[in-house]
């Protein structure tokens, strides 16, 4: 008997479904091994503040010029330039990254401009990977928020 006379669609149909199986139980395993996290805490007491975000947001799409966020290469940093018309002594603010799978790495600083209206916030100590950046900031009684989504 060769293998050939071994080998029929029987024998066939049977491996195909122990590779599936075998396929399925070590992906779900895979699954069910990985740490996963909230991206906040306290999401119920953000969420119910939202409609504040939504309108910090509007209003920083509602200005005649953006603030620019840009990934600074040589310095390996996140440059951020306000236009002119929005420098004044007023303005207060904050950065925010948060890492959606960890928010134990999220950090924070605060919004401190030069005299060009930039700042430089060094990433090359960050995870690499997504994070999610929030600038906020508050001039003449207005609350502005700019989300960008970058990769570091």
């Amino acid at each position: 008997m060769s293998i050939k006379d071994k080998f029929n669609w029987g024998t066939g149909i049977t491996l195909a479904i122990v590779v599936f199986v075998l396929a399925t139980l070590s992906t779900v395993s895979y699954l069910i091994s990985l740490e996963f996290y909230l991206v906040s805490e306290n999401h119920y007491e953000e969420g119910v503040e939202y409609q504040e975000t939504i309108d910090g947001i509007q209003n920083a799409r509602n200005l005649e010029k953006q603030v620019l966020i840009l990934f600074d290469e040589p310095s390996v940093s996140i440059k951020i330039t306000f236009p002119e018309e929005l420098r004044a002594d007023s303005l207060d603010g904050s950065v925010t990254f948060y890492r959606p799978n960890d928010s134990g790495l999220d950090k924070r600083f605060k919004l401190q401009l030069d005299e060009n209206g930039q700042q430089f916030i060094p990433v090359g100590d960050f995870e690499e990977g997504r994070w999610k950046l929030t600038l906020e900031w508050k001039q003449d009684s207005l609350t502005y928020i700019d989300q960008k989504n970058i990769f570091i």
